[in-house]
């Protein structure tokens, strides 16, 4: 029995080490608009798969106008926590790509 609890701690620890390395919690704390979509900087930092990109910016690409539009009402609206998932700096991008926000309740 306790050698099972062991386990279950372990794969519990293993899951979130595996997780943490593409998403962020924290407030955004800035944003600029570009050609290419929303850029976001969060105030906790990026994700680890992010490493390289300029100056602590993530991009929401143009495509992606629902995220858009929910990350610009949480700035708003002053409710700007949240988590941001990204993918890293894939398909040659200079800046890491988001892929969700998940604004806090």
């Amino acid at each position: 029995m306790r050698r099972a609890v062991v386990v279950i701690a372990i794969l519990f620890s293993m899951q979130s080490a595996i997780s943490a390395g593409h998403y962020q919690s924290g407030s955004i704390k800035n944003i600029t608009a570009t050609t290419a979509g929303l850029m976001v900087m969060m105030d906790t930092g990026m994700p680890s798969n992010c490493e390289g990109s300029p100056h602590g910016w993530m991009l929401i690409e143009q495509k992606n106008t629902t995220m858009i539009s929910v990350v610009l009402a949480a700035w708003a609206s002053q409710n700007r926590s949240g988590t941001i998932y990204t993918s890293g700096r894939s398909g040659g991008s200079r800046y890491c790509l988001v892929t969700q926000f998940d604004p806090a309740n």
